[in-house]
């Protein structure tokens, strides 16, 4: 991204976190003069490397709680939707922190591509829902933290899933076209760099923040994982493989053989 010289003087500290996930470009009358990168440190000098994971509800930190966690750096939905402003990539924002969205390969994008077109053929004959292929902002609410604390737009996470379904969505779009609601299905498709997140943290964020279901759909493996959520909890897991239909739980019918996506 780039960044003028007087910018970086008067909020140094926010793009020396943002520089973690982006390098900064420093400009001065117009011409580029400087790179902003992170250092990355040795192992022997506090590494600072890929941030822990968090299983389950993770409220907003707190100022001593962000101190004390010297591999993570948090940024606030401001900073966030300011950095993404300046930024010609991809990010999402998960629980404070920060994921560039690498550009997906040439089976990633063919595996979408077929199931949106399974779900829209769907959908066309069920016009309450359609769906919807990346890239959409999608901003979500833990909803479990609603019940220890009241909530601000820093515990907004933004999020970018390879499919959406969105239902009766005609008042979820605000006066800017952005979607404000709540996706019934959200399905996302593993790429070596997105397994982890998508399994662990994304599972955790979809379940809690009020989506029906979750599809994880495995090229690699060969196979789509369903997650169906009832209460901001699992309620049923269930993987298909090539020769089975996977099925979705929320709507009768809507599936597909999973041998035809490879």
């Amino acid at each position: 991204m780039f960044v003028s010289a007087t910018e970086i003087q008067n909020n140094f500290g926010k793009y020396l976190k943002l520089c973690r996930v982006d390098n900064i470009i420093i400009t001065k009358n117009g011409k580029n003069r400087a790179v902003l990168v992170h250092y990355t440190r040795s192992s022997e000098d506090d590494e600072a490397g890929e941030p822990s994971q968090v299983y389950g509800t993770s409220p907003k930190k707190s100022p001593a709680a962000k101190s004390a966690s010297r591999s993570a750096t948090y940024v606030t939905y401001k900073q966030f939707q300011d950095f993404v402003e300046a930024s010609e990539n991809r990010y999402e924002l998960i629980d404070g922190m920060v994921y560039l969205q690498a550009s997906p390969g040439f089976t990633h994008q063919k595996v979408v591509m077929s199931i949106n077109d399974e779900f829209r053929a769907y959908f066309n004959v069920h016009e309450r829902c359609d769906a919807f292929a990346a890239p959409l902002d999608i901003e979500l609410i833990r909803q479990p933290v609603r019940l220890k604390r009241d909530t601000d737009e820093d515990d907004i996470n933004i999020v970018q899933p390879d499919i959406v379904v969105l239902c009766d969505y005609q008042d979820d779009i605000d006066e800017k076209d952005r979607y404000r609601g709540i996706p019934t299905i959200v399905v996302e498709v593993l790429s070596p760099s997105t397994t982890s997140m998508d399994r662990i943290r994304k599972l955790s964020l979809y379940m809690e923040s009020g989506i029906g279901e979750y599809w994880i759909v495995d090229p690699g493996g060969k196979k789509i994982m369903v997650y169906a959520f009832k209460d901001f909890d699992l309620k049923v897991e269930e993987t298909f493989t090539p020769g089975s239909r996977a099925e979705s739980y929320m709507f009768p019918g809507l599936g597909f053989d999973v041998g035809s996506l490879w």
